[in-house]
């Protein structure tokens, strides 16, 4: 004979009051949860301090992306450089000058110049305007020879060494090269020597100021 033995379901019933407490909790925390970053900004946007906050947030951001901060410190690992210029390019531009002025040309000649510093980006956009200033930020000159007066730029002059025999080097000069030729700034490209014939520098900076 089979006995079959059937257990009774029990049904958890909670209490009407208790909720009541359980949706009223859950309310205040979905109001908390916008309200409270509201007052906080609008705390930091009173006490002048949104700056600091969002400095320190991206400073926050670069660390876990294995990029430094300015504001990491580390500041001992720089020391000051005895010359902004090399051995070769002092030379260079001592010759330079002293040939500039026995021409008695109101020039002067600005050493280690930024690209950006003398040619400005363009586009239809700030998107394009911001990718062009990107390709020539971290880029420089040897020197740039600028009128005395009005300070504009006359011409600018690469001293090649070795180095711009590397096929990387090479890449970076034609681009250079081609964008002083769009602007219409003369880009002189001189071999490193001990001694320089500036007889051609010289005429150009004549026909330039004319």
């Amino acid at each position: 004979m089979l006995i079959l033995l059937a257990q009774e379901t029990t049904k958890v019933v909670i209490p009407e009051p208790l909720t009541n407490v359980v949706h009223q909790l859950t309310m205040w925390i979905c109001i908390a949860a916008v309200t409270v970053p509201v007052i906080l900004l609008i705390i930091l946007i009173a006490t002048g301090k949104l700056a600091n906050f969002l400095d320190s947030f991206r400073g926050e951001q670069s660390s876990e992306s294995g990029q430094i901060s300015e504001t990491d410190g580390g500041t001992e690992n720089y020391k000051r450089k005895s010359s902004i210029l090399t051995q070769t390019e002092n030379e260079f531009y001592t010759q330079l000058c002293s040939a500039l002025n026995q021409a008695e040309l109101n020039v002067i000649v600005w050493p280690q110049v930024n690209v950006s510093s003398i040619i400005e980006s363009i586009g239809k956009d700030s998107q394009q305007r911001m990718k062009a200033f990107n390709r020539i930020c971290r880029k420089s000159v040897d020197y740039v020879i600028v009128n005395q007066k009005t300070r504009e730029t006359i011409l600018c002059i690469e001293l090649d060494d070795y180095t711009h025999n590397r096929n990387s080097r090479k890449e970076r000069d034609n681009f250079i090269n081609s964008i002083f030729s769009n602007v219409g700034i003369p880009l002189f490209r001189i071999k490193a020597d001990s001694n320089y014939d500036f007889s051609e520098i010289v005429s150009a900076v004549k026909r330039m100021m004319k």
